[in-house]
């Protein structure tokens, strides 16, 4: 049985990423797959279930170690995830504490059996809220790993989006990659290549990113015709937004539009043009191995922030679940 169930589990799989590689749900039903199939494994009695059973658990254990350091970076170094224009209040990381310090409270009284009869029955919503954002989590490093993998080959067009600029006016490593990678793809392409580079003008910059990056492309070689810049932008969404409007303009509306950002990014920005019905693809701009981490929490802390009333409602959903079947 356990043969069967892993083969359908992986059948499952396999059909989900081909069918939607760049999807939350995806992502999700695949983190909750493995799961499933390490449980079966961890209880099945065969002996070649047990390096199964071992992998999964070795997986999750990776996971859930990147979880947890992702959520200290995030409260403990907040100035360095949240953005400029955004902050995380004294209450808010402290009210973060106070759920990690319930949580380990939670297990050790499990794990112990002190459980019975004390007030922790009344806070299982703790973990199981926990769980339900460590899968998402799972799913955003699964999402992240197939936005790496499954990548564009050709385009007529190029959207590079764009990132703070160092000293007001420098363009700084994270956009200098995807800029330097924008280059090198179109080179590889039997024909020109209109790049529309986007990104407006922060408060603390003296110029928008978008002259900051044709510029930077007009120094390495690449013709100022080819080149259309979108000023306006100050996120994502709107980096999608006001950049579909340019490509629209093209020759056939853009023809095979790809969207070139960081890989951690990739991801997200994926999920919003999907979102928003546009038809793109994607290429990942390499990340340095030591920014990685702070870029990577930043898009996990944006990636929550996506739907928040969702998570908001599983949130009292499992709290009035946990009280109901405490009081019958």
């Amino acid at each position: 049985m356990l043969l069967s169930a892993s083969a359908a589990i992986i059948f499952l799989i396999i059909l989900l990423t081909i069918w939607d590689p760049h999807g939350l749900n995806s992502a999700v039903i695949t983190v909750l797959g493995g799961g499933l199939m390490t449980l079966l494994a961890t209880l099945s009695q065969h002996s070649w279930a047990v390096p199964l059973a071992d992998l999964g658990k070795l997986i999750t254990l990776a996971i859930g170690a990147w979880g947890l350091f992702t959520l200290f970076l995030i409260i403990g170094t907040p100035s360095l995830i949240v953005r400029k224009r955004e902050r995380l209040t004294f209450g808010l990381i402290a009210g973060i504490w106070l759920w990690l310090i319930l949580g380990g409270a939670w297990l050790y009284a499990v794990s112990h059996g002190t459980f019975d009869n004390t007030i922790w029955p009344w806070l299982s919503f703790i973990p199981a809220f926990s769980l339900y954002l460590g899968v998402l989590f799972g799913a955003s490093a699964i999402g992240y790993l197939r936005a790496i993998c499954f990548r564009a080959r050709h385009a007529d067009t190029l959207v590079i989006l764009g990132a703070g600029l160092r000293n007001g006016n420098q363009i700084g490593r994270v956009l200098g990659a995807r800029l330097d990678t924008a280059l090198t793809f179109a080179s590889r392409q039997n024909h020109p290549v209109t790049l529309i580079v986007s990104g407006g003008q922060g408060a603390d910059e003296t110029t928008s990113e978008a002259a900051a990056m044709a510029d930077y492309l007009e120094r390495h070689g690449y013709p100022a015709n080819l080149i259309i810049q979108e000023t306006a932008a100050t996120n994502t969404r709107t980096n999608l937004l006001n950049s579909q409007k340019l490509w629209w303009q093209l020759p056939n509306q853009g023809g095979r539009v790809v969207l070139i950002t960081n890989g951690y990014h990739l991801f997200r920005t994926r999920l919003l043009a999907q979102h928003l019905r546009l038809h793109v693809g994607g290429y990942p701009a390499p990340t340095r191995l030591g920014y990685l981490p702070i870029g990577w929490a930043r898009e996990f802390l944006a990636l929550i922030m996506l739907h928040p009333r969702l998570h908001r409602s599983v949130l009292i959903g499992m709290v009035a679940t946990n009280l109901l079947w405490m009081l019958i």
